[in-house]
């Protein structure tokens, strides 16, 4: 398939394999769909383990093969459609295993931009402007919005309390949803607090009309100038996360975020 794939070859019988399993079933609820799971039983797949024999170190007894297990194989399909493997070689904690996974995905090399600073509001307008209104005057305006008319993509914008930027699943909707919309990330620190020390970020959430986090706010038209927040504006649609989401509830927010970016007339194209 076009998936990620997370591979632990195991023995039943092993001790730390079967220490290892509390970790295993924390990355299950952690990393799918970015990355899928599955588990290859040694002793029943030789096949398959002759197949990856270069990433677990194994001996073939006289009755049996016995291997250096749990081997951890991250199977992922590069540009090419060609599919790489790479073995894990560290500790076995699941924190450890997660950030080798996050490293070491395609996904790895989004960036998402972050939209920050005392000037929150600002840099928010920037980013939901369309880049011909940022030509300059004239007849080169004229003809940047002749050629951008109809080919702008909606903006999305994950706001959280936690730097998300970063996560494997930030990286997943900015990967498989990149031909619908741009994504940006805001870090509201301390949370949607309402204090008079609340933080710009904080202050702007508030005045987009967020009442939790985590939470996408989606604008499917482009803003030509002025600020998000000038009355009139069309307020953003707005998508919640769930706090601690399994991958069914990953599944259908990546499904509901890729309906309503869709758009109702197609993109004009080059």
């Amino acid at each position: 398939s076009g998936e990620s794939w997370l591979v632990q070859f195991y023995h039943d019988w092993s001790e730390p394999c079967k220490d290892f399993a509390p970790r295993w079933e924390a990355l299950a609820a952690k990393l799918p769909p970015m990355v899928r799971l599955g588990r290859v039983n040694v002793d029943q797949n030789f096949g398959l383990v002759q197949r990856y024999r270069s990433f677990v170190r194994c001996r073939q007894t006289v009755l049996s093969v016995e291997c250096t297990v749990p081997a951890l194989v991250l199977v992922t399909r590069g540009d090419g459609e060609e599919l790489h493997a790479e073995s894990y070689r560290g500790s076995l904690s699941a924190e450890a295993v997660y950030e080798w996974v996050k490293r070491s995905l395609p996904e790895s090399r989004t960036r998402i931009s972050k939209l920050k600073g005392p000037r929150a509001a600002e840099a928010l307008a920037s980013f939901l402007q369309p880049a011909w209104a940022k030509a300059t005057a004239g007849r080169r305006r004229a003809a940047a919005l002749e050629r951008g008319r109809g080919t702008e993509l909606p903006r999305a914008v994950i706001f959280s309390s936690r730097p998300i930027a970063d996560s494997i699943f930030a990286r997943h909707l900015a990967t498989r949803l990149s031909p619908l919309l741009s994504l940006s990330s805001m870090h509201v620190d301390g949370g949607l607090s309402s204090s008079p020390e609340a933080s710009p970020e904080a202050r702007l959430a508030h005045s987009l009309g967020l009442r939790s986090l985590p939470v996408v706010a989606l604008w499917t038209e482009p803003e030509e100038e002025g600020s998000p927040l000038d009355k009139g504006r069309s307020p953003p649609l707005l998508l919640e996360i769930s706090e601690r989401p399994d991958a069914a509830a990953r599944e259908d927010f990546v499904a509901r975020l890729r309906a309503a970016a869709a758009p109702a007339v197609p993109l004009l194209v080059d």
